[in-house]
């Protein structure tokens, strides 16, 4: 996945980085510009046209996925998946980073995600600075997890939560306020 500043990321399992006591996804370079180095590295798979894997599925070793979809020209959506916390949080932040296009609507869909801490919030925060500075869009689609850490921190207001992926894509009109 190429960054900002044409780096690509892949994940590997902290286990092969040294001096790493934990297990679990780690992000590096890798010299290929633009290409996920599919069946070189391991925690990149192809999930169908427009949308890639990055990183395993949750488990006890790692804490976090994410997919990204294109489902249109200027629209994509990020499926998050697992848990935010420290072990995740770097991997989460240049992730959505790296899909910042000028003028894209990023949808992040964390509908399924069992925690995210602080660390993930700031992610967050700084994912609409950037998109606002494209000339993009953010809209969240926001499980119980994250509508508690926004509440919880009082952000509910700096974020556009809705309640489905269809209504956080222009397709319905309900947004979802939290309470």
């Amino acid at each position: 996945m190429p960054l900002r500043d044409g780096r690509t990321m892949t994940v590997v399992p902290k286990s092969s980085v040294p001096g790493s006591p934990l297990s679990g996804p780690s992000v590096s370079g890798s010299s290929v510009p633009g290409k996920a180095n599919v069946g070189s590295k391991p925690g990149f798979s192809y999930a169908g046209r427009g949308s890639l894997d990055y990183g395993p599925p949750p488990s006890a070793t790692s804490t976090a996925s994410f997919r990204a979809n294109k489902v249109s020209a200027s629209t994509v959506v990020i499926s998050v998946r697992g848990e935010i916390d420290l072990l995740s949080v770097n991997a989460f932040r240049d992730y959505l980073s790296s899909q910042v296009v000028p003028g894209r609507t990023l949808v992040v869909d964390m509908s399924d995600l069992e925690f995210m801490g602080m660390c993930g919030l700031s992610s967050l925060s700084i994912l609409a600075t950037l998109t606002r500075d494209a000339g993009g869009a953010l809209a969240l689609i926001c499980g119980r997890p994250v509508q508690r850490l926004l509440r919880a921190a009082g952000q509910e207001s700096m974020f556009d939560c809705y309640s489905s992926l269809e209504h956080a894509v222009g397709l319905g009109e309900t947004k979802r306020f939290l309470a």
